[in-house]
């Protein structure tokens, strides 16, 4: 079944999430992170999706923190990322005393990261202004079907093996705001704005530029499932897409996605 539909405090936007972790791996593995919530206004909502770092302790719990602190504020732009510390003691609180063994707490010391892409959406003007740090990705998609834009990045072969990834802990060499990235757009009739993360985004990109793009796969007529995506996520990897966790977030317009529905 879809993982989230977003209530109706969010009616002008119709908004469903779709997750599954690494082949091979429980679900209770999986280490993305989403969060969708409407806003004290009945014009707004807010979006998140964060892909914690395997390589890191407890990076599921700071992605979650993330996305959670993004969707319940109101900030915008860089001013969200000077703004962590509550999470990152947060972070710290909820990690302390755990039994662990020694080499284990020794990387939580290090602490925990992710990658993050987050938007505010406001149906009066249809506009959306987003923020991200490393390889999260919205990607807007008209309503005929061609891509309109993708950020922060915008090729397939921009994706990397080491991004910056926003931290848990405060260090003086690790600052994120240098590599905060804004951006913003106009959501016209039948629009389309899907948030992944990172490895489904290179493949949705790849797909693109091969001149085979996969809007329809991934919209409100090619994914109405859990098991949807999970078909999709599984031709992803058959066509060389890493193992990884697999995030999906969906947004339209209310009135265009009761129209498509009908």
């Amino acid at each position: 079944m879809i993982d989230a539909l977003h209530p109706n405090g969010a009616a002008p936007f119709s908004v469903e999430a779709f997750s599954c972790q690494k082949a091979g791996n429980a679900r209770t593995e999986y280490e993305d992170a989403w969060a969708i919530r409407g806003s004290d206004s009945p014009t707004r909502c807010r979006v998140a999706v964060a892909d914690g770092a395997t390589e890191s302790s407890f990076s599921a719990l700071w992605a979650a923190l993330l996305v959670e602190s993004f969707v319940r504020g109101r900030v915008h732009g860089p001013d969200f990322f000077g703004r962590l510390g509550a999470i990152r003691r947060l972070w710290r609180r909820k990690i302390r005393g755990r039994p662990l063994p020694w080499y284990a707490a020794e990387k939580a010391r290090r602490g925990a990261y992710a990658a993050f892409v987050g938007a505010s959406l406001n149906a009066v003007n249809r506009g959306w202004r987003a923020v991200a740090i490393g390889d999260c990705c919205l990607l807007h998609v008209t309503g005929n079907r061609e891509l309109a834009k993708a950020f922060p990045l915008s090729h397939s072969e921009e994706f990397g093996s080491s991004p910056f990834l926003v931290g848990s802990m405060t260090k003086s060499d690790d600052d994120p705001l240098p590599h905060v990235r804004v951006s913003e757009g106009v959501l016209e009739p039948d629009d389309v704005l899907f948030f992944a993360s990172d490895a489904l985004s290179a493949w949705l990109l790849r797909r693109a530029e091969k001149g085979e793009p996969a809007w329809e796969a991934i919209g409100p007529e090619g994914i109405r499932t859990r098991e949807d995506f999970e078909a999709l996520v599984a031709q992803a990897r058959d066509e060389g897409t890493r193992n990884d966790d697999m995030t999906l977030v969906r947004l339209m317009r209310r009135a265009d996605r009761e129209k498509g529905a009908s």
